[in-house]
């Protein structure tokens, strides 16, 4: 994720820079029809801090159709 001004996030490596520029980026569609809540899996091929994958999960509890949230990382460093 880059912002149009700023540095992608694989360029910061201090949590509270990454957390800055993911402030106020991530939104949701709330497009389930269905009954029930789901689950959610998030995949991240790169797992530095967890900051991406918070500010993900945080979004994603915000939308009661989502029951729990399961992640999946790759890191290669």
């Amino acid at each position: 994720m880059q912002d149009a001004t700023g540095p992608a996030l694989k360029d910061l490596h201090v949590r509270s820079e990454k957390e800055a520029a993911l402030a106020g980026t991530l939104t949701l569609n709330r497009l389930i029809n269905n009954t029930g809540r789901w689950n959610a899996l998030l995949l991240d091929d790169l797992y530095h801090t967890g900051a991406t994958l918070d500010a993900a999960s945080d979004v994603l509890r915000t939308y009661e159709k989502i029951g729990q949230i399961y992640v999946a990382a790759l890191t290669w460093r």
